[in-house]
């Protein structure tokens, strides 16, 4: 039974580590359809600041986007974000607590499953409230602007795995 229970937490610890990793890595590319920060008082490092392309007037140009559209994809970003904020404190919590039980190897399998349901639902929360800001501003845009946005998301990722081809060229 104990190989069972430090199989899980064995597996959720990685998991854990993973998707922290995938958060906060330092290859993290940005996501042109706004993303996530951190807070000054937040004690994990920071994270890059969203990419706002709707207030950038070459993208704006370029997807033709009026200012209404801009002006709306702003509220929506600013509502999202406020809650993105709590939920993010609320997974951090979360994902202390987990950790401080992981300290605890005599700690109950009942206690390890509360803490995972905890941090997974936190997780869950943090992810369903950026889909949806992302649907929200979706929507807002033409079909045409849907289209020209992915494919500056593309050039945006092609040029940035360039930029670490070149750096990792550089190393050598």
């Amino acid at each position: 039974m104990w190989t069972r229970i430090l199989t899980i937490v064995f597996s959720c610890c990685a998991l854990a580590v993973g998707v922290a990793q995938s958060q906060t890595g330092p290859n993290r590319s940005p996501d042109p359809k706004g993303g996530s920060s951190a807070d000054a008082h937040d004690s994990h490092p920071a994270l890059r600041p969203p990419f706002k392309w709707w207030g950038i007037d070459k993208y704006k140009q370029e997807l033709k986007l009026t200012n209404d559209q801009s002006t709306e994809i702003e509220k929506v970003f600013q509502a999202s974000m406020e809650r993105l904020r709590v939920d993010k404190d609320d997974m951090d919590r979360a994902q202390t607590s987990f950790s401080q039980l992981m300290e605890r190897p005599w700690a109950g399998e009942r206690e390890f499953a509360r803490a995972v349901d905890q941090l997974e639902l936190a997780r869950y929360n943090v992810s369903k409230e950026r889909t949806l800001m992302l649907v929200h501003i979706h929507r807002i845009l033409t079909p045409d602007q849907r289209k020209g946005l992915e494919a500056i998301r593309k050039r945006n990722d092609a040029e940035r795995n360039a930029d670490k081809n070149g750096d990792k060229n550089r190393q050598h």
